[in-house]
């Protein structure tokens, strides 16, 4: 990997002398712009950079940048840097969530929202056809062969430069060429090891690093999905047992989900639900795959996972509706903003190839079974991987201020991955919200900690109660049963 080319270094030495008040110099042309349909009105441009970070030669491509500036006329100097998740998001289409998230520090700093090499509109790695998904398809996670190897033929780039190390190469350079000394990361989910990945790299430029949902380097995706998936899934379950309603509404939740995983499993049911565009009836067959993607997708929102009981207790009687439309729900906001090709570049590069036989027979066992880690074990022998830094899968070690915040119900970035990360940190502090799920960021208290967190450069003095009193939402019981 190669470091920021002398004129950054050296731009960046002359920076770090700059005080509240002073504009950064730029060597990146910026134009008035307005994101998501003209609603936020940014500052936006594209600066170039090679494929191949490597050989310094050869193609290059465009990575698109937007600036949010901040509101005041007197500023901070260090903004802040988003990192999304995916992997496969482009940070640019996360202004609506982001801009009232930091609403408050956008008065005296920059928001700087830069699309990730091959998401967004930095040379995407979205596969053809995506758009054209069967309905079949929506409620299946599956990737077919066919669809994989289709994608590799008319991709518009080489997935060997499209890893994380490559990526965070670039931003430190895009932020040098905008002129920014230090910078504070936020990443959220796929994010947060982007923002790991950064300040293992470039901590100079690094001034506090936010972690929400943490998803290291060396969690062997989809791998990690099992466990933890199963995880979340107890704890709804026992979570309903608690609850006096739902206990009384719903007594055998917990058999009826693995009775119906094994009758779906055996025989397959057809049902029929209403095209969310056209009305028209629409033919599905619901699998035991569609059944357990039905389960674990509403997991990441606790507003949709308090849906699943009603769910699978319908669903036990033959009744998909309520199962198949929460799926309809997660999938379309996930379809909206992923490239499938980058996707499968991280992945395929950074996960599947440490998972190993024991892993696949333990994962047999669980009630999430195999079959997503099957799907990416096939598609990732088709799909060309980088070369990673002999370091890449060790714990990053730092003694910069870090913030981490986890879902105590997230099925896919649980609370133990924070720890794990936490343990390499010396000035880190964890806060669990134990009724959320992926995503803690926006709820509750969380953007006033994040808020200190930033404008102090320190965790020192958090006090992070406040998550453990965002209540989880109740779940839905039938008409008439709840007192």
């Amino acid at each position: 990997m190669r470091l920021a080319a002398p004129a950054v270094v050296a731009l960046a030495a002359l920076l770090a002398g700059c005080g509240p008040g002073e504009p950064p110099a730029s060597r990146l042309t910026l134009a008035d712009c307005r994101l998501t349909g003209g609603e936020t009105p940014a500052r936006c441009g594209t600066y170039e950079v090679f494929e191949d970070r490597d050989a310094g030669q050869g193609r290059k491509i465009g990575i698109q940048v937007a600036v949010l500036a901040a509101k005041r006329r007197s500023t901070e100097p260090d903004p802040i840097v988003v990192l999304a998740g995916g992997p496969g998001q482009g940070a640019i289409a996360l202004a609506p969530q982001v801009a009232p998230l930091f609403a408050r520090l956008a008065e005296t700093r920059d928001i700087v929202l830069i699309d990730q090499r091959g998401t967004g509109g930095s040379n995407p790695l979205a596969c053809e056809g995506e758009e054209g998904e069967t309905m079949q398809s929506v409620f299946e996670d599956a990737m077919p062969e066919k669809l994989v190897r289709d994608c590799l033929e008319r991709l518009g780039g080489d997935p060997r430069h499209y890893a994380t190390p490559t990526a965070m190469a670039d931003l430190d350079e895009v932020l040098g060429a905008l002129g920014y000394a230090k910078v504070n990361l936020w990443g959220g989910s796929y994010g947060t090891r982007a923002a790991l990945e950064f300040l293992r790299r470039f901590p100079g430029r690094v001034r506090t690093v936010t972690l929400d949902g943490v998803a290291p380097a060396g969690m062997k995706l989809p791998l990690s999905f099992v466990a933890d998936g199963e995880a979340a899934f107890e704890k709804l379950l026992a979570e309903c047992e608690r609850e006096e309603g739902c206990g009384r509404a719903y007594p055998q939740l917990r058999a009826q989900a693995r009775a119906l995983r094994e009758r779906l499993a055996a025989q397959p049911a057809r049902v029929e639900i209403a095209d969310p565009v056209t009305g028209e009836g629409l033919g599905v067959k619901v699998t035991q795959n569609v059944l357990l993607s039905g389960i674990f997708r509403p997991l990441y929102s606790p507003e949709l996972s308090s849906l699943l009981p009603y769910a699978i207790d319908r669903a036990a009687v033959g009744d998909f509706n309520a199962l198949l439309a929460q799926n309809l729900e997660f999938s379309g906001e996930l379809a909206e903003n992923l490239a499938v090709g980058m996707h499968l570049s991280v992945v395929c590069s950074e996960d599947v190839p440490h998972i190993g036989a024991a892993d696949l027979a333990k994962a047999t066992r669980a009630f999430f079974g195999r079959a997503l880690v099957d799907d990416f074990l096939r598609a990732c022998a088709i799909w060309p991987r980088a070369q990673l830094p002999a370091d890449y899968a060790e714990p990053v070690k730092s003694d910069l201020p870090v913030l981490i915040l986890s879902g105590g119900i997230d099925p896919a970035t649980p609370p133990r991955h924070g720890d794990r990360v936490a343990a390499t940190l010396s000035r880190s502090r964890h806060f669990v919200a134990p009724n959320l799920s992926h995503g803690v960021s926006s709820h509750g208290c969380a953007p006033r900690l994040i808020e200190s967190f930033v404008n102090a450069g320190s965790a020192d003095s958090l006090d992070g109660s406040c998550l453990a009193r965002l209540p989880r939402p109740l779940f839905l019981l039938p008409a008439g049963s709840r007192p």
